[in-house]
C-alpha cells in the first residue's frame, strides 16, 4: 500500500487492536489532548487541554496517571489557574517531556485564537512557550503571568510535541531533546522537527530546526525558523502529532489524526501510523484506520505511553516479533455516551 506517496513499511509487518477502547470510568474526569511523559519518579505526568473538572475547568492542568494501563487513576497535579480560556482562546497543551528529573511542557496558542494556514474552520495551532517544573516543588517557571511573547510565534512549530525515549528519556539518541510540531491543531499539512540541547530546552535561541537534506538524506540544521522546512507533508492529514522511540523496535513510531469535517466532533476522525529510522524519516506506513473507532465516537490525539509498551520476556517469540502496549487517546469533546471527552486506552500490538 502506497499512501500520499509514503511506501508500506517493510520492517513492521502489521499492526493489530487484541482489545476492546476502554474508557477512563470516572466520567466527570473531562479532558482531551493528553500529551504525556514517563518521568523519572516512575509515574505518568500528561497535561489536558480543557479539564473540566476541579478547580480548572478551562485552559489546561496537569495530571497524573497512575498504574497499569487498565486500572489507572487520574489526580491532578497542578491546576494551571493561570492558564484559562477554551479550546483555541486560550493555552492547549501539545507536548510533554522528563529530562534529567525535570519536566517540560510545551502549550500553544499563548496568544489566543490565530487564524489556520491550512483552511477556515479549523482550530489553529500557533504561539507555543514552553515551561518547566522540577516535581519535588511542583512550581512551573517562567511563570504564565510572566511570559511576554511566545518562543516560537506563529503556526510553523505551533504545537510542540516532545519525541519522548522511555523513562526520564533513558532512551535518548544524542544529547539533544527533539520536538515535532504541526501547522494546525487538527487537519493542518506539515511537519517540521526541532532539536536543543538538553540542558536549554526552554532557551530560544538554543533551539534548531531542519533546513534542508544532503543527497543522503542527512538533515542540514538552522537556528532560524523561517528556514524550518517540512520532514512529512500530508495535505489536510496532520491533526496535533505524537512522536516516540520504542527501544524494542528500534523505531521512532509517528502518529497523527485527521477529522473528516474541520474541527467537527461528529463526523468521524482517522488515525495514521508510521514509522522511521531517524525522528526525520524517511517515513514508511505501519497502519491506517478510516473511520477510527467509529463514525460516531471520533477520537483525536493518540498517544503512545512508553511506560505501558510490555515487556515480554527476552527470547520468547512474542520478544522476537514485536512488541505489545496501549495507546491513550482522547474521546469526542461532542455530548454523548460512554468514553466521550475523557481518557481512553486500547492494547495494540505491531508485527516485525
Amino acid at each position: 500500500m502506497n499512501f500520499h506517496g509514503i511506501p508500506q513499511s517493510v520492517y513492521i509487518k502489521s499492526f493489530e487492536w487484541p482489545g476492546e477502547r476502554l474508557p477512563y470510568p470516572e466520567a466527570d474526569v473531562k479532558g482531551d489532548t493528553y500529551p504525556m511523559t514517563w518521568a523519572a519518579d516512575g509515574e505518568i505526568y500528561a497535561s489536558a487541554g480543557d479539564p473540566g473538572w476541579g478547580e480548572s475547568v478551562s485552559g489546561l492542568d496537569v495530571e497524573k496517571f497512575t498504574g497499569g494501563p487498565t486500572d489507572y487513576r487520574i489526580t491532578k497535579y497542578n491546576d494551571m489557574n493561570d492558564y484559562t480560556g477554551w479550546g483555541g482562546a486560550g493555552a492547549k497543551p501539545s507536548g510533554m517531556i522528563c529530562v534529567d528529573g525535570m519536566l517540560y511542557l510545551a502549550f500553544q496558542n499563548f496568544l489566543g485564537c490565530g487564524r489556520p494556514v491550512q483552511s477556515v474552520k479549523s482550530q489553529t495551532g500557533s504561539d507555543a512557550h514552553i515551561v518547566c517544573c522540577d516535581p519535588k516543588w511542583n512550581a512551573w517557571k517562567p511563570s504564565f503571568k510572566a511570559i511576554t511573547e511566545p518562543m516560537f510565534p506563529g503556526s510553523r512549530f505551533g504545537g510542540p510535541a516532545f519525541v519522548n525515549f522511555g523513562k526520564d528519556n533513558e532512551n535518548a539518541r544524542d544529547g539533544y531533546v527533539y520536538a515535532v510540531s504541526g501547522d494546525q491543531w487538527d487537519n493542518g499539512s506539515n511537519v517540521r522537527l526541532g532539536r536543543v540541547p538538553k540542558e536549554r530546552i526552554c532557551d530560544r535561541g538554543y533551539w534548531e530546526f531542519v533546513s534542508a537534506f544532503d543527497k543522503n538524506g542527512f538533515p542540514a540544521w538552522n537556528r532560524s525558523l523561517d528556514e524550518a522546512i517540512p520532514i512529512l507533508s500530508i495535505h489536510r492529514f496532520v491533526g496535533l502529532p505524537e512522536m516516540v522511540y520504542v527501544r524494542k523496535l528500534n523505531r521512532y513510531l509517528f502518529l497523527t489524526w485527521r477529522l473528516h469535517e474541520d474541527f467537527s466532533p461528529t463526523d468521524g476522525t482517522d488515525l495514521l501510523i508510521l514509522e522511521a529510522p531517524e525522528p526525520w524519516g524517511p517515513f514508511s506506513l505501519v497502519y491506517f484506520e478510516e473511520y477510527w473507532e467509529g463514525k460516531e465516537f471520533n477520537p483525536y490525539c493518540p498517544r503512545v505511553p512508553l511506560k505501558w509498551i510490555e515487556e515480554n520476556t527476552a527470547g520468547s517469540a512474542a520478544a522476537a516479533d514485536g512488541v505489545t502496549g496501549y495507546m491513550q487517546f482522547s474521546g469526542s469533546w461532542s455530548d454523548g455516551g460512554k468514553g466521550y471527552y475523557r481518557s481512553n486506552v486500547r492494547r495494540f500490538r505491531v508485527g516485525v
